[in-house]
């Protein structure tokens, strides 16, 4: 009986204790640490994680934990964590893509193109897109909204901002000052049909303004009265 005992307390310490203490040596901890080069925006707040975890036990790491305190970052898209190789993690986050600019009094912010701010205009490169003009926050998803659905428009490349002048009406500004008199009604082929009399047209006269929100396009030239219409 008492050979028995031993041998069942044998067996229980094989298959219980000697695995614990097994996953516990220093062979399982964390020794390298690999960031993504797309994570640039990112770098400092990874780099103070990644020191966190490094010489941890990487079995102990709850990594849907880590990527769910990464992820409250409203800078990020998505993360992925990846072991690579025993004791070896690699961090992939994908930051969420620029698509506007979004100016609110004196500050310029990083708008996505769901309309969320998610960062201010110093922690990114600087790129030739559509900026958003408004006193309020709350605008900014709608004219987001707005601006995606004439994206793929002929002309979309030369909008250089835009701002709401009331619940009927949008300013888009282009390039050259140009201004398109629009609303959320407008659809994309009237503003692709508006833009290609804008390029013909600007080529005579400096425009003032061009005004879709008529079933005529009514056009007004810098310094004149006189508006035209064209069907």
């Amino acid at each position: 009986m008492g050979i028995r005992i031993i041998i069942l307390g044998g067996l229980i310490y094989l298959f219980y204790m000697l695995p614990q203490n097994f996953f516990s040596l220093p062979y399982f901890n964390i020794d390298k640490v690999n960031i993504t080069e797309n994570s640039k925006m990112l770098q400092p707040e990874l780099t103070k994680i990644s020191e966190k975890i490094y010489n941890k036990n990487g079995i102990r790491i709850d990594y849907d934990d880590l990527k769910k305190l990464i992820k409250k970052d409203i800078r990020v898209e998505n993360v992925q964590i990846e072991q690579k190789a025993l004791g070896e993690i690699t961090i992939d986050v994908t930051e969420k893509a620029l698509a506007y600019y979004a100016v609110i009094g004196k500050n310029i912010y990083l708008v996505d193109n769901k309309g969320t701010i998610f960062g201010y205009l110093n922690e990114k490169k600087i790129e030739d897109i559509p900026i958003i003009v408004t006193d309020k926050e709350s605008e900014i998803r709608e004219i987001a909204q707005y601006l995606n659905k004439i994206s793929q428009a002929e002309g979309a490349k030369i909008i250089s901002q835009i701002y709401k002048v009331n619940d009927k009406e949008y300013n888009i500004i282009l390039t050259d000052g140009t201004k398109l008199k629009t609303n959320k009604t407008v659809d994309i082929q009237k503003y692709s049909i508006a833009t290609q009399l804008y390029f013909k047209m600007s080529k005579e006269k400096k425009i003032d303004y061009i005004d879709l929100r008529f079933d005529d396009y009514i056009i007004k030239y810098l310094g004149d009265e006189k508006k035209w219409k064209k069907k």
